[in-house]
């Protein structure tokens, strides 16, 4: 399976004064932010001079949002035809803003070509001329579908379009599942030369005896006897047997016959006579 691409947003000026400090908390979840060099630029002047209250106030909730919002400042440029202004025209302020930010998002989706970047503006021309560049990995929406993105969930059309270019040009990383999957070993590779390093806990790390392979164990054959298994108890009752045989003889000779009769004193035979002289 493929896993998705890291989402990039470059958001451009008018969807920051057209929002909410709230809803700016939600873009991030969309995906990481980038705000151009150039917008950053023009927010500050606003905060100082800006002769219009409700722009005043946004940059002003901008500049206490970006200390803590984790949004990053950048001015990387990519350069491209159609993003040239055209000569013999004089452009507003407010266009060369927005083509700057449009070089900006070209700039990121050269710079990571495994994001996919996408351009947050207000100005058709410019998104029509993004999406003119086609670029697999670049892609442009109005603030509204991105507020709508950062309520559902749910990825604009543009966006998901862009990820099966992304798909199909091979430029996504192909993540192995299952029982398939690429085992990684977590102990860190040992460089030639070097001792290895000690744990966090200052001690040597305990060598664990090699474990004895249950192959080998079981290929370990118990000696075979050479009689049957009931040969030992036959022989022990056999045994019991003579002996009480044997017992039995020997109680009937000794108070049923006369044979040791020879063996033992004989007691009747009557003493010698003393001859008595009257």
């Amino acid at each position: 399976m493929t896993s998705a691409p890291p989402i990039i947003l470059v958001i451009d000026i008018s969807t920051l004064s057209a929002t909410t400090t709230r809803e700016w908390l939600g873009f991030s979840r969309a995906g990481v932010c980038y705000i151009p060099h150039v917008v950053y630029e023009e927010m500050r002047f606003l905060y100082e001079r800006s002769p219009d209250p409700d722009l005043e106030r946004v940059s002003r909730e901008f500049t206490r949002f970006y200390a803590s919002s984790g949004w990053q400042i950048t001015e990387v440029m990519g350069h491209h035809s159609l993003l040239k202004s055209s000569t013999g025209h004089a452009l507003t302020k407010r266009s060369r803003v927005a083509l700057a930010v449009a070089r900006c998002a070209l700039g990121l989706a050269q710079q990571h070509t495994k994001s996919m970047v996408v351009l947050v503006a207000s100005d058709r021309s410019v998104l029509q001329r993004v999406y003119d560049i086609q670029i697999p990995n670049l892609t442009g929406i109005p603030g509204s579908a991105l507020l709508q993105w950062s309520r559902s969930g749910q990825r604009p059309v543009a966006v998901s379009q862009k990820l099966q270019q992304m798909k199909a040009s091979g430029m996504l990383e192909t993540v192995s599942t299952g029982i398939t999957s690429t085992y990684r070993s977590t102990s860190p590779t040992r460089t030639p030369g070097r001792s290895p390093q000690p744990t966090s806990t200052g001690k040597a790390k305990r060598s664990t005896p090699p474990r004895t392979s249950t192959r080998s164990a079981t290929s370990i054959q118990p000696a075979v006897s050479p009689f049957p298994d009931w040969f030992p108890q036959v022989a022990s009752i056999l045994s019991s047997m003579a002996a009480l045989a044997f017992a039995g003889l020997v109680i009937w000779l000794i108070f049923f016959t006369d044979s040791f009769d020879r063996f033992l004193p004989n007691d009747s035979n009557p003493s010698p006579a003393t001859d008595t002289d009257g």
